[in-house]
C-alpha cells in the first residue's frame, strides 16, 4: 500500500512539472510575438506575462528575451537587472545563464547594487534611444545633468555624449568632451575608451598632431592593444602625407590652368589678324572630347551615384583643360607659328592637370581607399 501511494505521489509529481512545462510552452510563442510588438504597451504585458511564470515552468530563454526587451524596448535598466538575476539564480545551468549574469553585472553598475540609481539609468536609457530625434541643445542639456550627477553612470554618460558629437558630426564638441571625460575620472574604465575616440576624433577631423599625441598614450601591454595604437599612428601618418598630397594637387590644376590660359592669351595677343574672340571659341578637341565626358557622367550618375561627383569634376576639369589647350595651339597653326615645343608643355600641363583634378576628386569624396582596394583585390563580385 505504501508502495502504491508513493507511486501515485511521484506520477502526481511528474504530471504536474510535464504540465506546467507545457503550458510554458504553449505560452512561449505568444510571449515572444508580444516581445518583439511596437507598442510598448504590448511588450509590458509580454514581459509581466513571462515574469509572472513561476519555478519550475519558466523558461530562461523566454526570461533572457524578457529581459533584452526591458533594456532595448520598455528602457527600463533596473527590471532587465532583476530578470537577469533571476536567471543565474534560478537557471544556473542554462544556456544562457553566462550572459545573463554578465549583463547583470553591467547593469548593477548604473543602477547600484540595490537599484538606487536605476531612475538615472532608465533616463540615460531613454536618452539613447531619443538623442536623434530630439534637439540638439536639449540632447547635450540631458547629458550634461546626467554627467554631473553624483552616481556610478556619470562617466558613461559623458562618454556616450562624447561619442553621439562624433556621429553627428560636432567634432570639435566631442574632442572636448572626450577630453574632459579623461580629465574627470582618469581611474574609470570610459578614461581609455574616452582617449581612443579622441584619437579616431582627431583622425575625422584631419588633426594629424593631436591624433598622433593621443594614440601614443593608449597602452601597449598586449599584441591586441599594440596593434591597434600602432593601426591609429599609422592612419595618422597616411592622412599627413594625403593632406600633403592633396594640396600638391590643387597646386597642379592651378598651375596647369594659369599655363594654358596663359599660353592662349599669349596666342591671341600676338596674332597678327587681331582675333582676340577666338579666344571663347571651342576647339575641333572639344568636339571630340565632350560627347565622352557627357557619356561618363552619365553612366556615373545612373550606375554609381558615389562616384559621380568625381567623375564629373574629371570630366568638367578635363573639358575646361582641353579647350583651352586646343584653342591656344589652334592659334598658332592659323598664325602658321612653331607649336612643337608648346604642344609637348601643354601634353605635360593637361597631364598634371588631370592628376591633380583626380587625386583631389577621389580624396574629396573619400573614395582612394575604394579605389586602392578595388585595385589590390579586384572588384567585389
Amino acid at each position: 500500500m505504501r508502495a502504491r501511494r508513493r507511486g501515485i505521489l511521484i506520477i502526481g509529481a511528474a504530471l504536474a512539472v510535464t504540465c506546467a512545462h507545457a503550458r510554458a510552452r504553449e505560452a512561449a510563442p505568444a510571449g515572444v510575438a508580444g516581445l518583439g510588438a511596437a507598442d510598448p504597451r504590448e511588450v509590458e504585458r509580454a514581459v509581466a506575462a513571462i515574469a509572472q511564470t513561476a519555478e519550475p515552468g519558466a523558461d530562461p530563454d523566454l526570461l533572457f528575451a524578457a529581459a533584452r526587451a526591458c533594456e532595448d524596448k520598455l528602457l527600463d535598466p533596473g527590471r532587465a537587472a532583476a530578470l537577469y538575476d533571476r536567471i543565474a539564480a534560478e537557471h544556473a545551468e542554462a544556456r544562457v545563464a553566462i550572459a545573463a549574469a554578465r549583463r547583470a553585472r553591467a547593469l548593477h553598475a548604473l543602477i547600484g547594487p540595490h537599484g538606487e540609481t536605476a531612475a538615472q539609468a532608465a533616463e540615460l536609457a531613454r536618452l539613447i534611444a531619443g538623442a536623434d530625434a530630439a534637439p540638439v541643445a536639449q540632447v547635450i542639456a540631458r547629458a550634461d545633468r546626467l554627467g554631473d550627477t553624483a552616481w556610478p553612470g556619470a562617466p558613461a554618460a559623458a562618454l556616450w555624449l562624447a561619442d553621439w558629437l562624433r556621429r553627428t558630426g560636432r567634432l570639435g564638441d566631442a574632442q572636448a568632451r572626450y577630453a574632459a571625460a579623461r580629465i574627470r575620472w582618469p581611474a574609470a574604465p570610459q578614461a581609455l575608451a574616452a582617449l581612443r575616440g579622441g584619437a579616431g576624433c582627431a583622425l575625422e577631423a584631419r588633426d594629424w598632431t593631436l591624433a598622433e599625441a593621443l594614440a601614443r598614450q593608449l597602452p601597449a601591454a598586449d599584441p591586441a592593444a599594440r596593434a591597434e595604437r600602432d593601426e591609429l599612428l599609422a592612419a595618422a601618418a597616411r592622412g599627413r602625407r594625403r593632406t600633403r598630397w592633396y594640396a600638391a594637387g590643387w597646386l597642379a590644376i592651378a598651375a596647369a590652368f594659369a599655363g594654358l590660359l596663359g599660353s592662349l592669351v599669349e596666342a591671341a595677343l600676338r596674332s597678327p589678324r587681331g582675333t582676340r574672340r577666338a579666344m571663347l571659341r571651342p576647339p575641333g578637341e572639344l568636339l571630340f572630347v565632350a560627347p565622352v565626358a557627357a557619356v561618363l557622367i552619365g553612366v556615373a550618375c545612373t550606375a554609381h551615384r558615389l562616384i559621380a561627383p568625381a567623375v564629373a569634376t574629371i570630366s568638367i576639369g578635363g573639358l575646361g583643360l582641353t579647350w583651352l589647350s586646343g584653342a591656344a595651339l589652334e592659334r598658332l597653326r592659323i598664325d602658321d607659328r612653331a607649336r612643337a615645343l608648346r604642344s609637348l608643355a601643354h601634353i605635360a600641363a593637361c597631364l598634371a592637370g588631370v592628376a591633380g583634378l583626380g587625386y583631389v576628386a577621389l580624396t574629396h569624396g573619400d573614395l582612394l581607399d575604394q579605389l586602392i582596394e578595388t585595385v589590390r583585390f579586384g572588384p567585389e563580385p
